[in-house]
């Protein structure tokens, strides 16, 4: 009964339950929606215009690129397209995953040392600089390279360890090398340097500060600035799954029971989180943000009170020709 929920009605031409394309597309649009909001405050709210910021407006960049190719990939499924955007898709989401982890690491790097060494070193315009040459120019290489060893995109009715959208050729040999060069090695260097950067600073905080504060402890930073912190815990929790499921491929877990019915749970875990970082990243330096979440809310504010006294106008216009005819009359 669990198998039949979670894979649901699976044929040879379509190896991902309508549940697991769903999830894909309503994950992708929320995070495409909520790249818009942070770039929209980014635009209009200035008070918000630091160097984590920018970071965060890079990265929402590059996961928004992920959003679209996985959304293009699940609509290609239900359109029967999909190996016409197999390859390309597959270029764009495996080069954007790149850039997000590399920016990632940027973030925690640039808030351990605001905090820590109090420098302004990290908030200049040429680290920021040199951060996005890096972040964006290493994984054009490595993407290039696999491009030119052709193992991007698909070559079965099913990636072994994604969801529905196109990563590495199973048969392309030696798949652990690409797998670990193309992303999943990126990817756990990304986990263990936040992750010690996190502990670090906590520890910091801990010792030296018993309320911290960051605008008292650097005027580069907001106070707001410290749901920063948790913008790589939310890429562990989201991206997790994929990386289970990754190992249970490699080492054969999948292919028999219950191994095969835990990476099928995995996978709409999966084929939600993957694509979802922008929103959750929106939820953390927006809807959490008291700047950003008062902006929005007073534009809300006015939008309905504007509305309020256009009705209230229009009433009275109406009222008022009214009372023109009964005259006439």
């Amino acid at each position: 009964m669990l198998i039949n929920i979670f894979t649901g009605n699976m044929t040879d031409s379509d190896t991902y339950s309508t549940a697991v394309l769903v999830e894909s597309i309503c994950s992708s649009s929320l995070s495409i929606l909520g790249s818009f909001v942070i770039f929209g405050t980014y635009i209009f709210i200035p008070e918000i215009r630091n160097s984590a910021r920018k970071l965060v407006t890079c990265l929402t960049v590059a996961d928004l690129m992920t959003s679209v190719g996985v959304i293009s990939s699940a609509l290609a499924h239900f359109a029967g397209t999909q190996r016409e955007v197999c390859t390309t898709q597959s270029f764009i989401t495996t080069y954007s995953s790149l850039v997000s982890f590399n920016l990632t690491i940027a973030i925690a790097i640039h808030i351990f040392a605001t905090v820590v060494y109090k420098t302004d070193k990290t908030s200049s315009r040429k680290f920021l600089l040199w951060v996005n040459v890096i972040s964006w120019f290493i994984p054009a290489i490595i993407i290039a390279v696999a491009g030119a060893n052709d193992v991007l995109g698909r070559d079965t009715t099913e990636s072994a360890d994604t969801g529905p959208w196109c990563w590495l050729k199973e048969h392309c040999g030696n798949y652990a090398f690409w797998m670990l060069l193309t992303g999943k090695g990126w990817e756990l260097l990304c986990y263990l340097i936040t992750t010690a950067l996190y502990v670090l600073l906590k520890f910091y905080l801990f010792l030296k500060y018993k309320q911290p504060r960051f605008t008292e402890i650097h005027e580069s930073l907001r106070d707001n600035d410290q749901n920063y912190l948790y913008v790589w815990f939310v890429l562990y929790v989201l991206r997790l799954w994929g990386s289970i499921r990754s190992m249970m491929f490699l080492t054969g877990v999948d292919k028999s029971s219950p191994g095969d019915t835990i990476s099928y749970v995995f996978m709409h875990m999966q084929a939600f989180g993957d694509p979802a970082q922008a929103f959750c990243n929106f939820i953390l330096v927006c809807f959490l943000d008291k700047t950003v979440r008062s902006s929005l809310l007073g534009v809300c504010v006015r939008a309905t009170q504007n509305k309020k006294d256009g009705f209230s106008e229009e009433r009275v216009r109406l009222v008022e020709d009214s009372q023109k005819v009964i005259r006439l009359m």
